[in-house]
């Protein structure tokens, strides 16, 4: 049972949350909500499984790495999504966040269906904040690229008010973003701190850290786009997305 847990929590995650995309297609919002409502709690539950079973925070691994940022951005999709002039969640957001989390239930369909094992370094605290903190980040990350995408393509129509809730989600999508850089950073500090107290590699130019240095590349390109480019909103969702696209592709590479 021990070992099918992690396949059972898989199957009801990829299950609320594909019914919740194609609710929210057909328009069936109230139910579309609730069944995303739904893959939040067996999300969660996976992250409380996950953390009494093998003793630790999610850390690494493409599977306990994708029960625990979807998690987040729906937390993130549930807590902080701007509302409409109703009160009610925006429509675009909710489609967009089930969207990229039924991508990477798709994405993981073909791997191991089990949490990663356990490794002695695990019992470091800079080695917990340094794998935690990048899921972290990779959760925010994809939540200011759900805001861009948003943003970019909303109608822009002044005169129905269009354009304010446009460059609020452009906004927000800049803020978010740069809230994950410095999470991000932070994970790279822990690291640092890892291998100078002996715990891990000697810091040194290699393709791992290569990897993680081409986040903050992707970050500055984005936030200091010239006028020329910085004028077209589209222009930005896609810059300011390249960060979410990559750091999520390396949950499955790196």
């Amino acid at each position: 049972m021990k070992t099918d847990l992690p396949l059972f929590i898989y199957w009801g995650m990829a299950g609320c949350f594909s019914i919740a995309l194609i609710l929210g297609l057909f328009k069936q919002r109230t139910l579309s909500r609730a069944a995303g409502l739904g893959g939040t709690l067996v999300s969660g539950a996976g992250v409380v499984c996950l953390m009494v079973m093998e003793e630790r925070l999610p850390l690494y691994g493409s599977l306990e790495s994708i029960i625990y940022v979807s998690f987040l951005l729906t937390l993130l999709e549930l807590f902080t999504g701007p509302r409409t002039r109703t009160g009610s969640r925006d429509v675009p957001l909710h489609l967009l966040t089930l969207g990229i989390i039924c991508i990477l239930l798709v994405l993981q369909a073909r791997r191991t269906m089990a949490f990663n094992a356990d490794f002695f370094m695990y019992d470091n605290l800079w080695v917990n904040f340094f794998f935690n903190l990048r899921l972290v980040a990779a959760a925010v990350f994809a939540w200011s690229a759900v805001l861009f995408v948003a943003g970019g393509w909303a109608p822009s129509k002044p005169e129905n008010g269009d354009r304010e809730a446009r460059d609020r989600l452009m906004a927000g999508g800049r803020n978010f973003l740069l809230t994950g850089i410095a999470v991000y950073l932070a994970s790279e500090w822990s690291g640092s701190l890892w291998c100078l107290n002996w715990m891990g590699d000697s810091w040194q130019w290699s393709r791992g850290f290569f990897k993680a240095g081409i986040i903050f590349l992707l970050v500055m390109a984005a936030s200091h786009l010239p006028r020329s480019l910085a004028d077209s909103d589209r222009v930005r969702a896609i810059l300011g997305s390249c960060p979410a696209v990559y750091i999520l592709w390396m949950l499955f590479q790196h």
